[in-house]
């Protein structure tokens, strides 16, 4: 990035270290929330539609599933990959610091969530 003279802007190399690591931390917990999410959508299925053990409910179970598989991985990706680029371009400003902020609030929500159900 270029100030507005067009010389290089300094950036602080522990703080670079500090955002590449929250991000990549990040990133690792939102692909391995894709399962905690299935778990969750599969239990909330079982609660509500199974009333006993029938094929036809375990299928549905199972096509809720990878429904839910493929649609947490493309948010993943989608969240990776739009939050890497933001923070590359808003490196060390308040908004940046505030997306990791949501972005771990939300991950831990999920997780949280997950072991109350």
């Amino acid at each position: 990035m270029l100030d507005k003279n067009g010389l290089p802007i300094k950036r602080n190399p522990k703080l670079v270290a500090l955002a590449v690591a929250l991000w990549m931390f990040t990133s690792m917990v939102s692909f391995l929330e894709i399962l905690t999410v299935r778990v969750i959508a599969i239990k909330l299925y079982t609660h509500f539609a199974m009333t006993g053990f029938h094929a036809r409910e375990y299928m549905a179970a199972q096509t809720l599933g990878i429904g839910t598989l493929v649609v947490m991985g493309i948010v993943c990706i989608g969240v990776a990959i739009g939050c890497g680029e933001y923070h590359l371009k808003h490196f060390s400003q308040p908004e940046s610091w505030k997306l990791f902020e949501r972005t771990i609030a939300a991950e831990m929500a999920i997780l949280v969530l997950a072991s109350f159900i």
